[in-house]
């Protein structure tokens, strides 16, 4: 389960729910992005991070990854290192990180260093393009990852917007440890009555924005190459379910919100290993 489909909840509650819903692995927002997500806490000698790894163990799931960390022009080392502290801590496998940093070539530099000292604690940063930001190709990330010693996260909606090709994650296979499941239409455009329903302008310069963060599809039920992706990446490839969609969910709490994707995601995966 990632954090983004449930972003509302404390961290505590999170983790819970994600368990009561059947997921057996978390990832966890511990850098937030927005001020509206929720706070995490990352001094580990606190209580509230100590409950924190006191309710991972007692609900038996394991931590896949902890998001998102903005690489900017500001970043500094000891910026990650209180993250990846924490990482350790919780036995996570990856860190997320997004690219927000106006130079290419500094950008590069800024994750060498934070994969060298990542693996001294034992993760592997996982670089995310993102359309609207700085980082948005999937062959620069390939290209990144390549050199530095890092991986890609695959995720169906920036695949979509960033136009990036299944030929290229073929090529690439051993990059991609992680695939956040989810779909979208071809063009954002196509959203339709849904942008409308949850009072999105067609004229916002953040409408990538407002379709990442509250109108994903469930997979299959958008234009992504989502079944081809599945087979290409095979059974190697955590699969981390990111499908936050304000209408979908509605007036469900946010336990039943993630049964609900569970099982959706479950019985998407059946048929498509069944395929032929």
């Amino acid at each position: 389960m990632a954090p983004l489909s449930a972003l509302d909840l404390p961290v505590i509650e999170y983790v819970r729910a994600a368990a009561d819903a059947g997921f057996t692995s978390v990832g966890l927002r511990a850098h937030p992005v927005a001020d509206s997500d929720p706070h995490f806490p990352l001094d580990t000698s606190s209580g509230a991070f100590r409950e924190l790894v006191s309710t991972v163990t007692a609900t038996g799931v394991t931590v896949l990854d902890l998001e998102v960390f903005s690489i900017t022009s500001s970043t500094r080392r000891e910026d990650w290192l209180t993250v990846l502290g924490a990482g350790e801590r919780l036995g996570a496998r990856y860190l997320n990180v997004i690219g927000a940093h106006p130079s290419a070539a500094e950008f590069e530099q800024v994750v060498g260093t934070l994969t060298a000292d990542a693996g001294d604690h034992g993760l592997v940063p996982v670089l995310e393009p993102v359309a609207y930001r700085a980082l948005n190709s999937f062959d620069h990330a390939v290209d990144i990852a390549r050199a530095v010693g890092c991986a890609v996260e695959l995720d169906v909606l920036h695949f979509l917007r960033t136009g990036a090709t299944v030929e290229l994650v073929s090529d690439n296979r051993d990059l991609f440890p992680i695939f956040q499941l989810c779909d979208a239409p071809a063009d954002i455009g196509d959203h339709g009555d849904s942008l409308a329903a949850i009072g999105a302008r067609t004229d916002e310069e953040n409408l990538e924005i407002v379709e990442s963060r509250s109108l994903r599809r469930l997979p299959g039920e958008g234009d992504g190459p989502v079944r081809e992706l599945l087979r290409l990446l095979g059974a190697s490839t955590y699969v981390s379910v990111e499908v936050p969609n304000v209408l979908i969910r509605g007036d469900r709490p946010a336990a039943e919100y993630l049964r609900l994707l569970h099982d959706q995601a479950q019985d998407f995966m059946a048929v498509v290993t069944g395929e032929s």
